[in-house]
């Protein structure tokens, strides 16, 4: 060891030392000195020893490492010299304190390359000779980076725990607050110091700690992690929402110690998920369950009676003339009379239990989850009682109010005979109020499956669908069927007759649908697609040959496609005379003053014009020069035994005289065989049309028009064992 100032350099570092009492006998065989040099080479720390001219005289291994540089290059050498001079500008404030007597301790950062990036932490100490002058200073340098980050780690966490909203707690197996942070203290009105080492049960009453927190913090000291969420309910009567979170608080050889609490106020959120839940569930006009809630609560019961027998039941509520309300006194009044009704119908819920809700637009439903065929056919009337004697006055006008309703039951039978979903019952419950409605209104009918009313109720729903379907998949088609002059040289005719195809593709018999498609309402739309595609493909179709196009009732009375049709038409005014449209003669005589303008502008269009099922009227030839024709179709229905009955004969030859008179072509449609051809013939009739004369033929296709699976050998495709009368025949024609 190097010695400065004339003394050793290891002395005890304070001249008090002596005066501490003798020093026992050494008893180990090296002296202090050996012992003290392998006490500092085996500490970590770099140490280096210097003089009052800053001179290094000794240093440790470590510091060899920290310096950089080899002993050699150290010893003798001053600080600036060997660390740098703005490492010595630094230190050198801290080393002249000590040399005047004062230890000190500093913490930076390394600024030379081998200790830029690292913390470290530097104490200065000075040296005493045993006469008490201050004879050197010693400087330990340490990495402390590490324990800098632990450090800056645990005071951003404690930091965190401070400032966080949610109040943060360790508990201990005790139950007593090991740690707590200010939001928590803050909650109980407490300071911090004042809840660490108190008993849950303290902070938070008897009965709260051993109804609940005990049992939860036990099943976390099991190790179970918990997440719940928690209304408490204030001194004030208000309610708080905490959502609770539990962990089990680890020592570093894994035992659990205790838990680790969060509680944070969920309050705000909770209340609006809340008020969100229930409006999913709730009318927003009326506040009465809506139909979401509704199928909620049609699926309990259906799950009730499945599992436990029994019987419920589901009235479906349609006001009656509910349009004329809004049309005439507003929509503020139709609301208002809907937040009546479901007032009435609260009052109900109340005495007799039941769940009711508005399912949309003036339909109302009610649930009666216990109920026999005959209670509910009985609340059922009485609503419809009350809706009848109420009084709904709007601006002191008075309005009547009716409605019809539709139960559907709920018995274990239905669901034990097959799968019976919440959608079933209510479609039951809407066909029994529709053919309430149909019959006349203002009643309630139970659904039946079996009865024929019902059954022809849920056909038109299906037919329904199926025009619905083809409508928006543009899968409908189109064919034609001859109409041939009886002479040679007359003018020779295509009907264009449509066909409906269903969702397996195929071809579905068109009566049925085209009634339905006229009850309700959807004619004018599909006498659209029809005009559109015809003159769409009307140059595919042989020169010289008329294309005739039959119009429904709706549509001749609609005005709004009177506009349409004139306008197509003057959109291609060059094949305007390769048209003809057939009008049924009951639409015209129905709509006459509409029927007469639409009839004007086609004539005057150079379209043709042909009265359709001329005869089934009763006052048909007092019409027909009300009208300007070209041509007259007789009524399937008095050509059918042309051949062989004599009146039949006299009533044709009759219309053909009378057609004769005022200019008109006479069209004779069923012609089976050549015995009626004959007979026609001789009988004055124009042109023909029938299967003996040619069967429709398919023309053009929809965009969405799937083909039908092929038949099987000497099968029919749906539909192929209509006759002719159920293909042409006005309403019910295949169009």
């Amino acid at each position: 060891m190097h010695e400065v100032g004339g003394g050793p350099l290891v002395q005890p570092f304070s001249a008090d030392v002596a005066a501490e009492g003798p020093v026992p006998d050494w008893p180990l065989s090296i002296d202090r000195q050996t012992l003290r040099s392998a006490i500092i080479d085996l500490t970590r720390d770099g140490i280096f020893v210097c003089d009052r001219q800053y001179r290094i005289w000794e240093i440790d291994d470590a510091f060899v490492g920290v310096a950089g540089r080899t002993r050699a290059e150290i010893l003798g050498h001053t600080v600036a010299e060997v660390l740098g001079q703005e490492v010595f500008e630094l230190r050198k404030p801290s080393i002249d304190a000590a040399f005047a007597g004062r230890a000190s301790q500093v913490r930076g950062n390394g600024l030379r390359p081998p200790t830029r990036g690292r913390v470290w932490e530097v104490y200065h100490q000075p040296v005493f000779s045993p006469g008490g002058r201050i004879e050197c200073v010693l400087i330990s340098v340490r990495d402390v980076t590490q324990y800098q980050q632990l450090d800056d780690r645990l005071t951003m966490y404690e930091e965190i725990v401070r400032q966080t909203s949610d109040r943060v707690s360790v508990i201990g197996l005790d139950y007593r607050y090991k740690l707590t942070n200010r939001a928590n203290a803050r909650f109980y009105k407490r300071k911090v110091s004042e809840i660490v080492g108190c008993h849950v049960r303290d902070l938070i009453g008897a009965e709260r700690f051993e109804s609940r927190a005990k049992a939860n913090l036990d099943a976390c000291f099991s190790g179970k992690s918990l997440e719940y969420e928690h209304a408490l309910e204030q001194a004030d009567d208000k309610v708080i929402y905490l959502h609770v979170r539990m962990e089990p608080y680890r020592e570093r050889d894994g035992s659990i110690s205790g838990a680790v609490v969060v509680l944070r106020d969920v309050t705000a959120a909770s209340l609006l998920a809340r008020k969100l839940r229930r409006q999913a569930r709730e009318d927003a006009l009326t506040g009465l369950a809506n139909r979401y809630a509704l199928l909620e609560t049609l699926e309990g019961c259906l799950e009730r009676v499945q599992s436990s027998g029994g019987s419920a039941a589901l009235i479906s509520i349609d006001l009656d003339g509910f349009k004329i309300i809004n049309d005439r006194a507003g929509h503020s009044a139709g609301d208002a009379l809907l937040c009546q009704i479901a007032d009435m119908l609260r009052t109900f819920a109340e005495e007799e239990g039941i769940s009711p809700a508005r399912l949309g637009g003036d339909e109302f439903a009610v649930v009666l989850k216990r109920a026999t065929r005959a209670a509910a056919l009985d609340l059922g009337n009485r609503i419809l009682a009350n809706l009848v004697s109420m009084q709904f006055i709007w601006q002191g006008e008075r309005y009547s109010v009716s409605a019809s309703a539709g139960i559907a039951m709920i018995d274990h039978r239905k669901t034990q005979e097959g799968s019976i979903s919440v959608f079933d019952v209510l479609n039951q419950a809407d066909q029994a109020c529709l053919f309430a409605k149909e019959v006349g209104g203002a009643r309630a009918i139970v659904y039946r499956p079996d009865a024929s009313e019902m059954v022809a109720q849920r056909v038109d729903i299906g037919n329904l669908q199926v025009i619905k379907q083809a409508l928006e998949q543009d899968a409908l088609q189109l064919y034609t069927m001859p109409i041939r002059p009886v002479a040679e040289g007359g003018r020779a005719l295509l009907e264009v007759l449509l066909r409906f195809v269903d969702e397996n593709g195929r071809v579905v018999a068109p009566a049925a649908l085209i009634s339905s498609a006229e009850r309700h309402g959807l004619m004018p739309r599909i006498d659209r697609w029809v005009v559109t595609t015809a003159l769409r493909h009307i140059d595919e179709v042989e020169a010289g040959v008329t294309l005739t196009l039959n119009l429904s009732g709706q549509s001749i009375g609609d005005p709004d496609f009177k506009d349409f049709l004139v306008a197509t038409l003057d959109e291609r005014p060059e094949v305007a005379r390769r048209l003809a449209f057939e009008i049924t003669e009951t639409a015209a005589v129905r709509s006459m003053a509409t029927a007469q303008s639409l009839i004007g502008a086609l004539r005057a269009r150079g379209c043709g014009i042909i009265l359709d099922d001329f005869g089934s009227g009763l006052s048909s030839f007092v019409y027909l020069r009300q009208f300007q024709i070209d041509s007259l179709k007789i009524d399937g229905a008095i050509i059918g035994s042309v051949a062989e009955d004599e009146v039949q004969q006299t009533i044709v030859a009759g219309i053909v005289a009378v057609a004769r008179k005022i200019g008109v072509e006479v069209i004779a449609e069923y012609v089976e065989n050549a015995r009626m051809l004959e007979t026609l013939r001789r009988l004055g009739v124009t042109a023909v049309q029938g299967y003996h004369i040619g069967r429709p033929e398919p023309w053009v296709t929809g965009a969405g028009f799937q083909p039908p699976a092929p038949c099987e050998e000497g099968g029919r495709a749906e539909g192929d064992d209509e006759d002719e009368n159920s293909l042409t025949r006005r309403p019910q024609a295949a169009r």
